[in-house]
């Protein structure tokens, strides 16, 4: 998953120059009105960023991922996706990269995996293809989210995955469908039929597992304006409860280990 750089902080100005800077307007504005100021300029903002993205000449995005205007767009789906699926996540939870959802999910306990060992809050070290990577039967839920874009063989990873779940255990995945890449080491994107196939090949190898309805939330307004780096916050509400299937931003599924 791609790293935010952290932006310079900028030096504190003086006790003489702050005393001697002009005060601005809103300053000078009580409670109600500041704030009415305050949203009035919010509006302003909104308006010219649907300018400049929606801009036929426009080919650079505004944002990296808009992870800096608020909520990427593709996690927007990804949290919508986990949310309705809390109720499986409890106990045990295994989840790549960092503590990202598990324990606002439910998890009792957390192991984080990752290939990286020099990330501080990985217990886990080690590739997904590699299946000594995980204890078996281990976990009571795995969640993964936006991770198999990185691993050189999918459906061995689903494979590794589901046999690190205990008995009744679930496995939350998302996938990438409309994205912009992170690097020469991301390698996939994917339909929801793609990833049915490669899906069921995985759940074939693995004795008791179930495999459920693969889903592609997003629309075109969504996948265009991830792609331009806005965030959720950015759109209409109501866009963002739209779904189109010809148009999908991320791929979703729960897989199950009898």
């Amino acid at each position: 998953m791609a790293s935010t750089t952290a932006r310079p902080t900028a030096a504190r100005p003086t006790t003489d120059a702050r005393h001697s800077a002009p005060r601005s307007r809103g300053a000078l504005l009580a409670g109600p009105a500041r704030s009415t100021l305050r949203s009035a300029r919010g509006v302003v903002d909104r308006a010219r960023t649907v300018r400049r993205w929606s801009s036929t000449r426009r080919t650079d995005p505004l944002t990296e991922w808009g992870h800096h205007r608020g909520t990427a767009v593709d996690r927007h789906y990804i949290w919508r996706f986990l949310d309705e699926h809390r109720d499986d996540v409890h106990g045990d939870v295994l989840e790549v990269k960092g503590d990202l959802y598990a324990s606002a999910l439910g998890a009792s306990t957390v192991q984080i995996l990752d290939v990286d060992p020099e990330n501080p809050d990985a217990t886990l070290i080690g590739d997904l293809v590699d299946p000594a990577t995980l204890p078996a039967a281990a976990f009571d839920a795995a969640v993964v989210t936006q991770t198999l874009q990185y691993v050189t063989d999918p459906v061995t990873a689903l494979e590794n995955l589901l046999l690190a779940l205990r008995p009744g255990g679930t496995l939350l995945v998302t996938v990438p469908s409309a994205s912009r890449l992170a690097g020469q080491e991301d390698l996939w994107r994917w339909t929801a039929s793609g990833l049915r196939q490669q899906l069921t090949a995985a759940v074939a190898r693995v004795e008791g597992a179930e495999l459920g309805p693969v889903r592609g939330p997003g629309n075109s307004l969504t996948c265009r304006a991830f792609l331009m780096g806005l965030a959720a916050e950015d759109l209409d509400p109501r866009a963002l409860t739209q779904d189109d299937d010809q148009y999908p931003l991320v791929v979703t599924e729960v897989l199950r280990r009898g």
